[in-house]
């Protein structure tokens, strides 16, 4: 049986590029809280492999990125480059809602 973080993580993999998923699509959809899917992600040992940079808050908004120990404002400007280069559009500093994916 898996453990819940490998839930999260398997459905971190279905993200299509240039689309983000949300804490809350992923909480819904394993029957848990959205700070738990949060807490999950901040443990991933694997980003590269679990591309967690790809859940934001609900309304489009970044919420955190944990790159070590660090969760800031410098991490967050990571989270946003990579979500970029990934194809992911913007309005402002929220995701357009184009590019969320409900998995």
């Amino acid at each position: 049986m898996k453990t819940k973080a490998e839930k999260v993580y398997i459905l971190l993999t279905k993200i299509p590029k240039g689309k983000v998923t949300t804490y809350g699509s992923i909480a819904e959809k394993l029957g848990i809280h959205a700070r738990e899917v949060g807490r999950l992600l901040s443990e991933n040992e694997h980003p590269d492999k679990f591309p967690c940079y790809k859940v934001v808050r609900s309304d489009g908004s970044l919420g955190g990125y944990t790159i070590g120990n660090r969760n800031d404002s410098s991490t967050l400007k990571v989270k946003k480059k990579k979500l970029i280069k990934d194809g992911v559009k913007f309005n402002k500093d929220k995701v357009d809602k184009s590019c969320i994916f409900y998995v």
